[in-house]
């Protein structure tokens, strides 16, 4: 299989909730008047709908930037869930792995469109000899700064 993405098998076992200020910040510091946590936050919990479906994927490329998908970043992929039209998805293609987002063509072919305005990739079409299948969808993503 291609390098293309790196599956990580997740251990979900994340530490402990965390503080969650409930004022919205633009891009800068909590309020001063949010001294006190109102709420706390289980990442787990607010990233996983089914725990046992779920697993994490590296993205490598620049396919899907414009969806705020980055190199380096993880996104959270649920097997258990139905992929619709207008999904991001995790598929295998010809035996490679890619995330795209799930379309229909104008005549009713499946489609995989990148999320790249630069012209750089194009869509995937599925043709009855394209060995197709869709590993999930995702539903969330995150990376680290530093």
């Amino acid at each position: 299989m291609s390098n293309v993405l790196q599956i990580i098998q997740s251990t979900l076992g994340f530490i402990k909730p965390i503080p969650l200020f409930l004022t919205k910040v633009r891009a800068g510091f909590p309020s001063p008047a949010d001294d006190h946590v109102e709420q706390r936050l289980d990442v787990s919990e607010y990233l996983i709908d089914q725990v046992d479906a779920t697993f994490f994927v590296t993205i490598q490329g620049q396919s899907m930037i414009d969806v705020g998908l980055m190199p380096g970043d993880k996104v959270v992929v649920d097997k258990s869930k139905s992929a619709v039209i207008g999904d991001i998805i995790l598929a295998v293609v010809d035996s490679e792995f890619t995330i795209k987002t799930l379309s229909r063509s104008k005549d009713g072919r499946i489609r995989l469109l990148p999320a790249n305005s630069s012209g750089a990739y194009k869509p995937i079409e599925i043709t009855e000899s394209t060995q197709f299948d869709v590993w999930g969808v995702v539903t969330g993503s995150f990376r680290r700064f530093k």
